[in-house]
């Protein structure tokens, strides 16, 4: 059974590049729904569900995020220096002084039903992806299992057998596989410093460490990349301010 956890990591050190229309001025996390930053939304949903300690990787704007300060006595933050020329493992890495016990990861441009963190406290696997069916929302990330473990993770609906759902950027990492990613990703960052946690990282891990998944079928969630997700953004925060 794994621990009870009271701390959470979220990547907020990128740019936007596909948003540049709405994120030049303001990091993707402050784009707003229902009259707040989405970054908000997250940060409550955490609170709620007994996340006392956040983590906040910042970059692009990272001023924008330490203002939060002064609202949420959880957050702290750290700066990926080098965000312009790395990705998401190594914004992961930047948080290795906080991570001394298991944690919630997450991304800084999604917006979800807040049950999505309860759920995923509530698995009985120290670590799990959370994922949710088809969206057919663009830029999906695919998962592969082998039984209820995950065995690959791609952008490439080719490169996938039978995926069993789609990865929304969530999920519940152990200290000891984020000690695992760390030493398997650290080597790699002088010759390849974009490297991705999920597409990257974690698919080379797997194999060894178990990493489970929870697929929540018609969970309300959105990824805020470009325009046209945005939209979708919208329709979805509609129907979870309904409930």
């Amino acid at each position: 059974m794994s621990q009870v956890i009271t701390k959470a990591v979220i990547l907020a050190a990128g740019m936007g590049l596909r948003m540049k229309e709405m994120s030049e001025e303001i990091p993707k996390g402050f784009i707003r729904l229902g009259g707040s930053p989405i970054i908000e939304h997250s940060l409550r949903a955490l609170i709620s569900c007994g996340i006392r300690e956040i983590m906040i990787v910042t970059g692009h704007k990272g001023e924008y995020y330490e203002n939060l300060k002064e609202t949420y006595s959880e957050i702290r933050t750290v700066e990926n220096t080098k965000f312009t020329d790395t990705g998401t493992m190594y914004s992961l890495c930047c948080a290795r002084d906080f991570v001394d016990a298991d944690f919630i990861l997450l991304e800084s441009d999604l917006i979800f039903d807040p049950g999505a963190i309860t759920s995923i406290l509530n698995v009985p696997y120290s670590d799990c992806l959370l994922l949710s069916g088809t969206t057919n929302a663009g830029d999906e990330v695919y998962v592969e299992a082998d039984e209820n473990r995950v065995a690959r993770i791609s952008k490439n609906p080719d490169q996938i057998k039978d995926p069993v759902g789609e990865y929304i950027g969530i999920a519940k990492i152990s200290k000891h596989l984020y000690n695992r990613l760390k030493q398997a990703a650290e080597p790699l960052f002088g010759t390849t410093p974009n490297l991705s946690y999920d597409m990257d990282c974690l698919v080379q891990i797997a194999s060894q460490h178990p990493l489970y998944y929870l697929r929540m079928d018609g969970l309300d969630w959105a990824e805020i990349d470009d325009l046209k997700q945005f939209e979708r953004a919208q329709e979805v925060w509609e129907r979870i301010k309904d409930k």
